[in-house]
């Protein structure tokens, strides 16, 4: 099941989704969005040395990647 999640003030009042390349844009005043697996609050490995393939729940991924291509579709 997808999940669309507006975001008031450029995320300022929540840090954490501000953290993906998306941000920028929202600081310029352009849409953008931030498409995750909220694998940040999930693995305690990410973005660390330990952040290897084997520390990573490939089966939700692949369920993440099939929830965009839907949601793509239904644009």
């Amino acid at each position: 099941m997808n999940k669309v999640l507006p975001v008031p003030l450029k995320g300022d009042v929540l840090p954490d989704v501000r953290l993906s390349d998306h941000s920028p844009f929202w600081d310029e005043g352009y849409n953008a969005m931030m498409i995750t697996d909220t694998s940040f609050l999930r693995n305690p490995h990410y973005h660390e040395p330990t952040d290897t393939v084997d520390t990573l729940d490939l089966d939700f991924f692949c369920k993440v990647v099939e929830g965009l291509v839907e949601s793509l579709f239904k644009i």
